[in-house]
């Protein structure tokens, strides 16, 4: 994103410094595939690459521009995504319903690759549950989940993941759905730059505001919380 442009190895630095073991970058185009190749690769063991799109602006020429090269780098790749659906910024229902068929196309991609995928749902979230149940049956990670209860109930009983941002304490869904989910299915994220804890831009050391807002939540230590994260990424991942 542009605004890391100036201070890329010092916000990353910042990340290592912090304790991170890892990140994950989504790419969210065909131009920033190839940006997040270049930084994947410079920062190789450290920074893994999930190759996705921008949703709500996304054409079917550039879905095949990104199905292309996920096809090219696929074994330098740890994830589909973020892919899905946004009711968020597209309100009209035939809008809505030509997403449908690209989710479709990446969903298949993740099948045929043998990839989990990283799903972008905002204000979707139960329509994005139905097309997976009916179409995926691999790992499933749910970014930035904010649907209802009932949803995440369906999230957890498919054994699928969701991560929650590190401001997560200030949204009802996101606090009650990591009451339902079993600390296993939980990942941490940043969503870096945006959806920061602190006035300041967003960025990977800011892991640990999660980490705080979670431990306090389900009344565990912030090691504890800190190592089962983890580990669950590197499961879902395969890292």
């Amino acid at each position: 994103m542009p605004h890391f442009q100036n201070d890329r190895p010092r916000v990353i630095q910042r990340a290592k410094d912090a304790g991170l073991v890892g990140m994950v970058t989504c790419s969210i185009g065909s131009a920033s595939f190839r940006r997040t190749l270049g930084i994947v690769k410079k920062y190789s063991g450290f920074i893994h690459h999930s190759a996705g799109c921008s949703v709500s602006q996304l054409t079917e020429n550039e879905a095949k521009k990104i199905e292309a090269l996920i096809q090219k780098y696929s074994n330098e790749i740890v994830a589909i995504g973020e892919v899905g659906l946004d009711y968020h910024w597209i309100k009209d229902p035939v809008g809505r319903k030509n997403q449908e068929p690209l989710f479709g196309m990446f969903i298949d991609l993740a099948v045929d690759l043998e990839l989990p995928i990283v799903i972008h749902s905002r204000k979707a979230e139960t329509e994005a549950v139905n097309i997976l149940e009916q179409r995926f049956s691999g790992d499933v990670l749910m970014h930035c989940f904010d649907g209802p209860q009932e949803t995440a109930k369906r999230v957890a009983e498919n054994s699928w993941f969701i991560t929650l941002p590190a401001n997560f304490g200030k949204y009802r869904n996101r606090r009650e759905a990591a009451k339902i989910l079993p600390l296993e299915q939980i990942l941490l994220e940043t969503d870096g730059p945006y959806l920061s804890p602190t006035t300041e831009r967003n960025e990977p050391a800011n892991i640990s505001y999660g980490v705080e807002s979670l431990s306090k939540l389900l009344d565990l230590s912030p090691e504890d919380v800190a190592h089962a994260t983890t580990q669950n990424a590197l499961r879902f991942y395969k890292l």
